[in-house]
């Protein structure tokens, strides 16, 4: 058996979440002893996909009859790997599957998702391609806090600190910045900590836009907004970070969630960002439907007033382990290619 993975960002564009599951997806083949390819050109057995951009590739695999596996919605925090859409409608947010994800889903012999609840979501949306539950396999080495050098890279990068306790957010730049007052709030209340806010653009130069710019320079000193930043300066802002926030009312990736739970941060999250079923409320997060609740979770979690859940949410993310997803990954395949073989 031998698979193509593959997953190719734009040069002008950094390596974000679609990269990180492709790197997941790789390690846990090479655990599970099972031969990869990232090449379109190579001799495989099986396609697995990441990427609507990478349709083209679809069609390859349907005319040559090969098995066509996708994964989506584990890196809706990454423009070139998500899925979802938002809108706002009669005063709500709406999230809607893209046409062209809809389209691209329909193709697949397989579709992977990360929790029930993401299932249910695509099969509401029109998916009639068979889908399963498989949650990607976590590199727990890429943590390693025995590494001094690794865990000092954050400070070095931005001449922070290192006596400071950190929150780390992740997010996006827009217009209308949904979500983020919560994330400049909590810094206001808690001054001797450091915030970083990581955010990807949806439309190029948008940070360049009034809104932006106005909250950008109204926000606290200990506020810090960055962009997409190279993958071991952000693994070092997660071995260090106290807090892990998502501000946002969006979906939010799976992936970068579960980097945050096997570097032991704190999660304290919107809960309309995290689909159902991935995280358990007071157990492995604190969730929170308004942005005072985040606010102050935030504060009370500094102030020593709050229990951590970060031991709970360690030992899921290890049962999700490179070996254990990669045997899974085997098993998918071969079951796929027993049926082409029907």
């Amino acid at each position: 058996m031998k698979v193509l993975v593959t997953f190719q960002p734009h040069n002008k564009v950094p390596d974000f979440e679609g990269a990180r599951l492709r790197k997941s997806i790789k390690g846990s083949l090479e655990m599970a002893n099972v031969e990869y390819t990232t090449s379109i050109v190579d001799k495989f057995d099986i396609m697995h996909l990441l990427s609507i951009e990478d349709d083209n590739k679809a069609n390859d695999a349907i005319e040559n009859d090969i098995p066509l596996i996708i994964s989506a919605l584990y890196c809706e925090d990454d423009p070139l790997a998500n899925y979802l859409d938002y809108k706002s409608k009669d005063g709500n947010r709406v999230t809607s599957l893209k046409l062209r994800g809809l389209k691209f889903l329909n193709k697949a012999d397989l579709v992977l998702v990360p929790t029930a609840s993401t299932r249910d979501f695509l099969i509401d949306s029109g998916v009639t391609s068979d889908i399963q539950i498989a949650l990607p396999g976590v590199n727990i080495a890429r943590f390693d806090f025995s590494r001094a050098d690794e865990k000092d890279i954050f400070y070095r990068y931005f001449g922070e600190n290192r006596s400071k306790k950190l929150a780390v957010a992740i997010g996006e730049y827009d217009n209308n910045m949904e979500g983020i007052g919560a994330f400049v709030n909590a810094a206001k209340k808690c001054p001797d900590v450091l915030f970083y806010y990581f955010g990807r653009e949806s439309v190029p130069g948008i940070t360049k836009s009034f809104k932006v710019r106005r909250l950008i320079d109204i926000a606290p000193k200990n506020v810090k907004f960055k962009g997409i930043i190279p993958d071991d300066v952000y693994r070092s802002a997660l071995m260090n970070a106290d807090i892990f926030m998502l501000p946002g009312y969006k979906k939010a990736g799976v992936v970068t969630i579960l980097d945050a739970m096997a570097a032991k941060c704190q999660l304290i999250v919107r809960k309309s960002a995290i689909f159902d079923g991935l995280l358990e409320d007071g157990k492995t997060a604190y969730l929170a439907d308004y942005s005072e609740t985040l606010t102050s979770l935030t504060k009370d979690y500094f102030d020593g007033n709050l229990k951590k859940t970060t031991e709970q949410a360690y030992q899921e993310v290890l049962k999700n382990s490179l070996k254990n997803a990669g045997e899974k990954l085997k098993w998918i395949y071969q079951q796929q290619i027993n049926i082409k073989e029907l």
